[in-house]
This record gives C-alpha cells, structure tokens and sequence, in this order.
C-alpha cells in the first residue's frame, strides 16, 4: 500500500518546498543549528513537570522538590529571568542571563572577579571568599562557583554563592544567598546539594524568541513531532486529536492505518515515523510524513507516505485534509 500525490499537486508541493523546505520536527535531520536541540516542553518560561525552562534562551534544569517558584517583581534585575526559594523563603535563588562576546574567555578568575565587581556593585561588602568549585554538565559545560562571604549595607552576614556557566554568546548566572548563620547547617548543605544536582543536570532547547523558532514554527514543529509519536504508538485513539473533526478522509485514513496493524503481529510491530518535508505558509501548512516498518513475512522493511493539509485557523494547528492522490 503506498499514497501517492496527484502529479498537478505535487508539482505545487515540490516548487514550494524547494523555497521553503524546512528539515524540522520528527526525527529528521535538522537544517538549523539550533535545531539541534529538542523543543521545550511549553511555550511560556516557567517550570512545567518538575523543570524550569527558560524558553527565551533555551535551558532548563530540575527543580528540587518543594522548592518554591518566585514570580518576579518591580525590584528585579534587568538580566534577571528566574528566582526560587526553600519552603521557609531562607535560601533565596536568583537565576540571570546577559549576552557576552563569543570570543572571551571564562575562567574562575574572570568569573570571581566579575562577580565580585558586581556585589560591589549592590553595595555588599565581601569579608571572605571561599575555593572556587567546578561542576559539569551532562553536555560537559562548566559550572564555576564562586563561594562569597558577605555584608550588606544593613550590616546582615550572608553567604552568597555565584554560579556562572558560559555557552557561546550566553553567560547563565545563578546567585544563591543564605544568612551566614546557617551556614555549615543541614538545612544548607542540603538546600546546596539540591542547587548543585539541578544545576549539573542543565539541559538545553530549541529557543523560541528571535534567537530561535518563532512561536508559531514551535507550536507547529510541537504538532508534527508528537503526531510522529501518535503514528508510532498503533493507537488510532491516540492520533484521533491531531485531525479536524471535519477531516473529509477519515474513514479512508483509519482503515489504511488499521490495515498496517492487522496484517502485522502488533505485538512485534516498530511503527517509526518521520516528517519527510513541511512547507508553511501563515495558518496553513503541508506536511508530509513517512511510516515505515519491518514485514517479518516479507523480509524487507514497507514504507508509505502520507501527505496532509495542516490549519490553525481555529486556534490550534489541526490534519484538516489529505492531499489527493491518484
């Protein structure tokens, strides 16, 4: 069984896709570097299923449990773009990211001495500085943690620990500040430990924003990928979401699909799916997916390609036909 476009359409498809062709979603091979990286698991920066993702930038990281999310307020820095607290709101986290020269090198000394500067700065006086820490990611970037025992200007002693992970144009810096009579207590070192595994397990995202996807290439690439992941699972019941409830070749496409998982033992079956090619273009789209599989009673692996009209005039990207085919 194989889908066909009608030729007069595929020439359309085929002329379009040669300006706009975009290598996205799925599991195909990305064009862009940055789409490299997997999409965010929500649109808005903030934590969703236990993880902060900065969408903007394109990091995230676990957040401990119970640890509190801070919306940030009028006395919040300009670079500031995240901050959280323990329960009892002692351990306060602040997380912000400035845009730096590709070309500087970040050492501890640098990043000691630009944040010492920048206490300084908030009118802290620093009284002592403890060994500089190192920490890898999963990716092996480098935290630097820079350990600062400090003053304010009303006199209170804090220990202020200054992370700093520097990626390409991007310096990550997360200030965690404690009363200094807590510090050596098992509420800190626990509330440390925490930070410390967050912070090593930093993943990073596909940014959405200018220096990435727009959001509606990222709702779209959202919309193909987990379609792929519909088509893979065997579950009509499953992929029902993704089509208009006005979808035209419904009953045709069920039981085309229905006829892959009956004459296979689905048991055994790998369904793998790929998006082939998208052409966009405003609220409308044409994408074009692979499913492939292995035919134990054939010995070779069966392939189709199904391409469909995509819509998001009703708000949500939506399958609401299929391109004709002979």
């Amino acid at each position: 069984m194989r889908f066909v476009i009608r030729r007069s359409n595929w020439r359309l498809v085929m002329l379009m896709m040669a300006l706009l062709l975009i290598s996205t979603g799925c599991k195909t091979k990305p064009r862009f570097a940055q789409n490299t990286l997997p999409l965010p698991p929500a649109v808005d920066t903030g934590v969703s299923n236990g993880q902060f993702v900065q969408v903007d930038y394109g990091f995230g990281f676990p957040v401990p449990t119970k640890w509190v999310y801070l919306k940030l307020s009028a006395d919040q820095e300009v670079d500031e773009v995240a901050r959280f607290s323990d329960p009892g709101y002692q351990m306060i986290v602040r997380v912000a990211v400035q845009i730096a020269d590709p070309s500087l090198t970040f050492s501890a000394k640098s990043w000691q001495a630009d944040a010492q500067q920048d206490l300084t700065n908030h009118q802290f006086q620093v009284v002592k500085v403890d060994k500089t820490g190192e920490w890898k990611t999963g990716d092996s970037l480098v935290w630097i943690m820079v350990p600062f025992h400090v003053v304010d200007y009303r006199g209170q002693k804090w220990l202020d620990e200054e992370w700093g992970l520097k990626k390409d144009d991007l310096v990550v810096k997360v200030h965690a500040i404690v009363p200094e009579t807590l510090t050596g207590t098992e509420k800190e070192q626990k509330w440390l430990k925490e930070l410390t595994s967050s912070l090593s397990q930093l993943d990073w995202y596909t940014p959405i924003g200018s220096r990435g996807i727009s959001v509606d290439r990222y709702e779209l690439q959202h919309f193909t990928v987990n379609f792929c992941g519909a088509l893979e699972s065997g579950s009509q019941t499953k992929m029902n979401p993704y089509f208009d409830e006005m979808f035209p070749g419904r009953a045709q496409w069920n039981s085309d699909y229905q006829q892959i998982l009956i004459s296979n033992d689905q048991k055994s079956l790998q369904l793998k799916a790929e998006l082939a090619g998208m052409v966009i273009n405003g609220d409308y789209a044409t994408a074009t997916f692979t499913l492939s599989w292995m035919d134990k009673r054939l010995g070779k692996t069966q392939k189709i390609d199904k391409s469909f009209n995509l819509s998001k005039k009703e708000g949500a990207w939506k399958i609401v036909g299929a391109v004709e085919k002979d």
